[in-house]
């Protein structure tokens, strides 16, 4: 349970009625909470660049051009990005897509953020991906995507349990009952302890969902310029000190790699 302090401030009257409309608009009806709520929004820690893992060699799969609703996967993601305040878009993918992506969505400039593209030219992983672009990181924490990722998780809120827990990594998981294909994990609270392999039928159905904060030392554990897996080579050594967290949420995701889920994510999501 979170303590609590007693404050005395005093504030203008416009800057008040700024407050209370800005209530009326979240749905908080108390003063008080509304003045909390914008503090806490203001002071919450911000996180402008997400990395979008657009990997693998199979053009005709390409998951972030498969569409839902008419709408390009990946352009979902931006806008939801967008949403929560990425400023900056990093994509990682092999050099025979580059041309494609950057024709269908440039630099970003119609989507309202900043595309830039980290290009490989032999596979490398997801962690060896990442390292490659790693001079377009900035020096602070940044959010992983898989590229065939469509979800409506709340990212404020990820951002603010991956302060909270100061680990060097946080993986979005979620509860998912049979999905044995994804894997399925062990946690002692909100600490991740175990990884099982994909396929194994042992423990609770909660399952890595692709989605990842990663502070920049991270990359210390990457070689660069070798393959290397963050889900196989990284998060089971952070997991084995002791240092990844897990945030459970239970809001929509899908797998659009997945024929079944993308015909799922059409008749559920609502843009």
């Amino acid at each position: 349970m979170r303590t609590r302090a007693r404050l005395t401030i005093t504030l203008p009257h416009a800057m008040l009625h700024q407050i209370d409309l800005a209530g009326e608009r979240l749905g908080i009806t108390n003063r008080s909470h509304s003045i909390e709520h914008l503090i806490g929004k203001s002071l919450q820690p911000k996180i402008s660049t997400a990395v979008v893992l657009a990997g693998g060699r199979t053009l005709k799969q390409l998951a972030p051009f498969k569409k839902i609703h008419g709408q390009y996967l990946f352009v979902i993601m931006v806008n939801q990005l967008k949403k929560y305040g990425f400023e900056r878009i990093v994509v990682c993918l092999p050099k025979e897509r580059h041309g494609q992506f950057l024709q269908t969505f440039g630099n970003g400039e119609g989507l309202g953020v900043r595309i830039e593209y980290s290009v490989e030219v032999r596979q490398l992983g997801t962690a060896g991906a990442i390292k490659t672009a790693g001079d377009l990181l900035k020096n602070e924490p940044f959010l992983v995507l898989h590229g065939d990722i469509l979800t409506n998780m709340n990212l404020h809120d990820f951002i603010e349990f991956h302060t909270s827990e100061d680990m060097p990594a946080t993986i979005a998981v979620k509860p998912r009952v049979g999905e044995r294909k994804y894997g399925q994990i062990f946690m002692q609270g909100n600490k991740i302890v175990k990884f099982l392999k994909v396929g194994t039928d042992q423990g609770i159905s909660i399952i890595n969902t692709g989605i990842y904060l990663i502070n920049p030392l991270v990359l210390n554990m990457v070689a660069y310029g070798k393959l290397a897996l963050l889900e196989k080579d990284i998060f089971p050594v952070l997991a084995d000190r002791d240092k990844l967290s897990a945030f459970i949420f239970q809001g929509l995701w899908f797998d659009l790699s997945n024929p079944e889920q993308l015909e799922a994510a059409e008749k559920r999501w609502m843009s």
